[in-house]
């Protein structure tokens, strides 16, 4: 497990610049979210899609730097792969996706803060004193998510502020991971 954490760590050092371009991402659509609570949820189901994409070419890529295990590469490729196509439904069927949008983006939130803190436990692990910097906001995104999964009915009535304040926290977390794995 250690290795394959490790290879993790590398593959997400070598791309850096992933979690820089989706936290300012993250942060700008938060603040349009926060200051138009009114938002389509076509216009949030196009941006989940991105992201999405986004991070299902990250796992792919992330597989493909994986050298020395051969099981963590397929595994990464695969839930690339998966996440990927995931993306492209988001895109065929965006009026269909906004309907369901609280408690997809509850599931996407809750994996990617268990990434967030696998990502917080390599640098733990690793010895760097400020690893908490990213587990923290990745707790508060995991709690979001939970509510967003259980509870998509309270969601919907408050959707534009609280999916702003959850991207906003997404994107800080996403900015103090590209800092911290830039050193």
């Amino acid at each position: 497990m250690k290795t394959e954490m490790k290879g993790y760590y590398e593959s997400f050092r070598k791309s850096k610049w992933f979690p820089l371009a989706i936290g300012i991402m993250s942060i700008v659509i938060g603040l349009i979210c926060i200051a138009n609570p009114q938002i389509n949820m076509e216009s949030i189901a196009l941006y989940f899609g991105i992201v999405i994409l986004g991070y299902g070419v990250f796992q792919i890529l992330a597989g493909l730097s994986v050298k020395d295990n051969q099981n963590l590469k397929i595994v990464y490729i695969v839930i690339g792969a998966i996440i990927t196509i995931l993306a492209i439904c988001v895109f065929l069927n965006l009026a269909l996706i906004g309907k369901y949008l609280p408690t997809l983006i509850g599931f996407f939130m809750i994996v990617a803060s268990v990434m967030a803190l696998l990502r917080s436990l390599v640098l733990f692990k690793n010895g760097l004193k400020s690893w908490w910097a990213g587990a923290v906001p990745a707790l508060i995104v995991l709690a979001l998510g939970l509510v967003f999964l259980l509870a998509p009915g309270f969601v919907g009535q408050t959707f534009g502020i609280f999916t702003g304040v959850t991207l906003l926290l997404n994107g800080v977390s996403g900015l103090i991971n590209f800092i911290q794995y830039k050193k």
